[in-house]
């Protein structure tokens, strides 16, 4: 009996020690999913977790999704977050939609998954849109722009505004368009036909398959205007009254004929001679103009959508005006010799400005907002980007700057104008013929990215008394100061630079003597045995 037992002791300690060798050390892990975030329309976050046992190696983790719990046909690698979390970012989904998903893992010979968790993407809404802001406003029109800054997930299918008669109750519907930069969500609303002093309400509407949002309400009153209702009849509308007026707003189209008898309101007949008219103020936001009729100054005729040369020339008494907003294009000369504007607001839609010489009291040149071809800067009109001069005010007065961004100054730029001093920015790299030519400037310091100075670039500016040349100036041409009373001329570059013999034309025997050349330390010797440079009797060092 007690052999027994011993046998049975025996065996139980030897099963023992063999289950304990013998327990496997490479249990599968397992998988878990921990829920779903960041959940939008189209994608979501959806994240796991590993449980490893034993001495298992993490194995490859991957997520499978789909909207059928029992095939799962997307699938998306997981990426490892804090310790043995995973998580995998998808997209591409089906707004408002039940999804389910597991977490996947292999080693090449098994592969194993977690139990299904499931999201549903949120739905897809209405749009949303801003605010309207006013870009431009005539007697009895309006352009203004509002943004949709979400589409709710759909196309949107229509935009535009909503516009309340506030004395009728009568509401219209105008369609809106996108904006050129359409990538900027933005939509331009034009409205037009309004009554004159009259109140409006307008709201912004956006709608996709979802349904119709309205925005927030606009209040505005429209000003009053001569309505013209067929081109050639204005002056059916004043009779005997044409010279009591010095301030009006027109609406409606203008053809040569209207044009002409408006000539006379400001002063001047076809024939240009002076009249009694004494209009010196006028808004033509909403004037269109159009082709027919007779000439408007005994030379030009009307075209469409175009502010013709000479169409306000000599119209001495015009001391502001507001252009047709639909009008395409300002030709030279427009308002050649109205030596009384003040300030100009371009259309809106022009895409081609001319300046007009003899402007002298011309300080301002504006354009709405809702310009795309063309940006004013202080008054002074440029290029869309702001990198070249379109046309500068010569009734400009006081001290100017450039903006940092224009990098070239075409011909006759600042021709007679009234600024005193100029400084440039580095970003011009060039000046055009005249630049200068006859303005009263006094000083000018160029940047050191200027390297020529063109033929008659300060001729016959007969206040100048100092130049600022950079470092980067390489020659001088013919005439380039030519009349300037010079006092000091400051040169940046060590080296001389070319300089035409003729570069300060028919200067009296004084200037040589009177003028101070200041030049780079160590220099002076270079300039003396120059030939034009050298004819300066005071050469010094700058500090």
């Amino acid at each position: 009996m007690y052999w027994r037992i011993s046998v049975f002791l025996a065996l139980l300690v030897a099963f023992v020690s063999c289950s304990e060798t013998e327990k496997p050390d490479n249990l599968e892990p397992k998988l878990f999913v921990t829920g779903a975030s960041d959940i939008t329309r189209t994608g979501a976050v959806i994240a796991g977790r590993v449980e490893l046992r034993g001495g298992t190696a993490m194995p490859d983790v991957w997520f499978e999704y789909g909207t059928d719990a029992n095939d799962m046909a997307g699938s998306s690698a997981a990426e490892s977050s804090v310790g043995d979390g995973v998580q995998a970012c998808i997209d591409g989904l089906v707004p408002g939609t039940q999804y389910y998903y597991r977490l996947c893992g292999g080693n090449g010979r098994v592969t194993i998954y977690s139990e299904t968790g499931s999201f549903t993407t949120m739905p897809n809404n209405k749009p949303t849109v801003t605010s309207l802001s006013v870009l431009n406003q005539g007697p009895t029109s309006l352009i203004a722009s509002f943004g949709i800054t979400d589409n709710g997930g759909d196309d949107i299918i229509e935009a535009g505004c909503y516009v309340t008669d506030m004395s009728t109750g009568e509401v219209g519907k105008v369609v809106a368009v996108h904006a050129e930069d359409a990538t900027s969500g933005l939509w331009r609303v034009t409205v037009t036909g309004l009554r004159r002093l009259s109140e409006y309400r307008l709201q912004p509407y956006a709608s996709n398959i979802n349904g119709e949002i309205v925005g927030e309400p606009l209040a505005f009153m429209t000003r009053d205007a001569v309505v013209i209702g067929e081109p050639g009849r204005l002056s059916l509308l004043f009779g005997e009254d044409k010279y009591e007026y010095e301030g009006l707003s027109f609406a409606g189209q203008m053809n040569g004929d209207d044009i002409r008898f408006l000539r006379q309101m400001m002063g001047r007949d076809v024939d240009g001679q002076a009249t009694a008219g004494c209009l010196a103020r006028v808004d033509m936001t909403d004037v269109v103009i159009v082709s027919g009729g007779g000439s408007y100054d005994a030379e030009h005729y009307t075209e469409n959508g175009v502010i013709s040369a000479g169409m306000f020339s000599g119209c001495d008494r015009l001391v502001s005006v507001l252009l047709p907003s639909a009008a395409m294009a300002v030709e030279k000369d427009a308002f050649r010799d109205c030596v009384s504007l003040e300030r100009i607001v371009l259309p809106a839609g022009a895409v081609s400005v001319e300046p007009s010489e003899g402007c002298s009291k011309l300080a301002a040149i504006d354009v709405p907002p809702a310009s795309i071809g063309y940006k004013s800067v202080d008054g002074v009109l440029f290029d869309a980007g702001v990198t070249g001069i379109i046309w500068f005010p010569i009734g400009k007065t006081g001290d100017y700057q450039l903006p940092s961004t224009v990098v070239s100054v075409g011909d006759y730029a600042f021709s007679g104008c009234l600024i005193t001093s100029f400084v440039f920015p580095n970003s011009v790299k060039s000046l055009g013929f005249g630049a200068f030519y006859g303005s009263m400037v006094e000083n000018v310091s160029l940047s050191d990215g200027v390297t020529t100075l063109p033929t008659a670039t300060f001729q016959n500016c007969q206040r100048l008394k100092t130049v600022r040349l950079g470092a980067g100036i390489a020659a001088i041409s013919e005439y380039a100061f030519d009349g300037c009373p010079l006092e000091d001329i400051y040169i940046g570059i060590t080296w001389p630079p070319v300089c035409s013999v003729d570069a300060f034309g028919n200067a009296d025997g004084d200037l040589f003597s009177r003028c101070v050349l200041h030049v780079p330390s160590g220099s002076i010797a270079l300039y003396k045995q120059h030939d034009v440079w050298g004819r300066f009797d005071n050469i010094r060092e700058m500090d």
